[in-house]
């Protein structure tokens, strides 16, 4: 019998022969155990919102309603530069106070009664305030949650001060990518869907390379000699996981104009000495010839790809214990080149079909989960430690959530 050590929902072999580690299936589809997430996990943690870049100018703003912690945020750029974040709800009476996605303004006005605030927070108008008596305008400012920013990714806290700076809660993992130069890339591709999955499962798919072999074998067929395997490493909540590519793949005509013309193309087998030099030393720590791009899973749900000329960034969005949003964007070096944009195309073609061939597996797993023939999934430690992982930070937080009673 195979003799296991329980540790925070997730039971590990060991370390005998079989390197085995059993995750149990139920926190994937318990709408108690979702419930219990949404206040221990997402209203306790940093949680990416976007890009600086999409907020360049003063009076730009977004809205961002997270699900999972039943919140709406205004993400805006004040008129003094200051990237600040607001609970999207009106201090007289709850109204939303920001309609649509994303714009540019100096002032947003509360659409049930007109109460104004500018574009710190501050109350500046409120219709008839003769009648409220001596209200305290300078009291009544949308309420605040913390914004930080990381190598250009901004972050928010719904606790205006929270117990850990951004800086603190990515440990490790935040000076590894320092010096990639993000400034230098544009968005390529967008896709999003609604996934009938929990946020997890879905998750699962993308920490591994187990899968590639088979998922990919129409896209990516004859790209690697062998089982598909990758280096993993955990730096406390977060992971990390380096990939390699062995390359015999015969390039098609169009594969390899692609290449030459633009030789920072996703599953590109060699890369140009300039670009290799740019590299930031916290990817490859291995220094492989064969490097092909590092993943960095930010504890809770944002995935961090980061390639030659590229990035891939996922949004893993809650909605319920069964539906998850989710949102991917690919990242090109910027270039005028017309020739090399054409090679770029190429490229973001090459990954939309990939990443469309990692949706196929998403749902029909969370509906086996959900039939309650699964007790728990059997894990290859040494190739889907990760999941495990992931599964287990995420089972401690909401433990010691239960343990102090909150």
């Amino acid at each position: 019998m195979q003799r296991t050590q329980r540790s925070g929902g997730v039971e590990n072999a060991g370390t005998d022969a079989s390197g085995v580690t059993l995750v149990p299936v139920e926190p994937n589809i318990s709408t108690d155990y979702f419930e219990r997430e949404r206040h221990a996990v997402f209203r306790n943690v940093w949680l990416k919102v976007a890009r600086v870049e999409e907020l360049a100018t003063p009076g730009d703003y977004l809205v961002r309603a997270f699900a999972a912690a039943q919140v709406s945020l205004v993400v805006v750029r004040g008129t003094d530069g200051v990237l600040r974040a607001f609970h999207n709800v009106c201090r007289h009476r709850g109204n939303c106070v920001v309609k649509g996605e994303r714009g540019s303004a100096r002032n947003f006005v509360c659409g049930f009664h007109g109460w104004t605030y500018d574009d710190r927070g501050a109350l500046g108008h409120v219709p008839q305030e003769a009648e409220f008596g001596a209200l305290d305008k300078e009291a009544l400012g949308l309420l605040p949650v913390a914004l930080e920013v990381w190598e250009g990714f901004i972050f928010v806290h719904l606790d205006p001060e929270p117990a850990e700076s951004l800086e603190v809660y990515l440990g490790e993992v935040a000076p590894l990518v320092h010096g990639f130069p993000f400034d230098e890339m544009e968005l390529a591709g967008h896709w999003t869907a609604r996934i009938a999955s929990n946020w997890k499962t879905f998750q699962d798919a993308f920490v591994e390379a187990y899968h590639v072999a088979t998922v990919h074998r129409r896209s990516i067929p004859d790209y690697r000699k062998g089982p598909v395997k990758a280096d993993l490493e955990t730096f406390g909540r977060h992971g990390n996981l380096t990939f390699y590519l062995d390359l015999h793949h015969e390039p098609t005509p169009a594969e390899g104009w692609a290449f030459r013309a633009g030789s920072l193309a996703f599953l590109r087998g060699e890369t140009s000495s300039p670009a290799r030099d740019r590299r930031p030393p916290g990817v490859n720590r291995a220094r492989k010839d064969n490097w092909i791009f590092d993943e960095f899973l930010i504890f809770p749900n944002f995935h961090l790809f980061v390639g030659d000329g590229w990035v891939l960034c996922h949004d893993f969005e809650p909605v319920s214990a069964h539906r998850t949003d989710w949102s991917v964007r690919y990242y090109l070096q910027r270039t005028d080149n017309p020739v090399v944009r054409v090679a770029q195309e190429y490229s973001k073609v090459t990954m939309r079909d990939t990443i469309r061939e990692d949706l196929s597996t998403i749902e029909s797993t969370h509906a086996a989960h959900r039939s309650g023939v699964l007790p728990h999934m059997v894990l290859s430690t040494e190739l889907e430690g990760l999941i495990a992982h992931h599964h287990a930070v995420v089972d401690g937080y909401v433990e010691r959530a239960a343990g102090s009673g909150s």
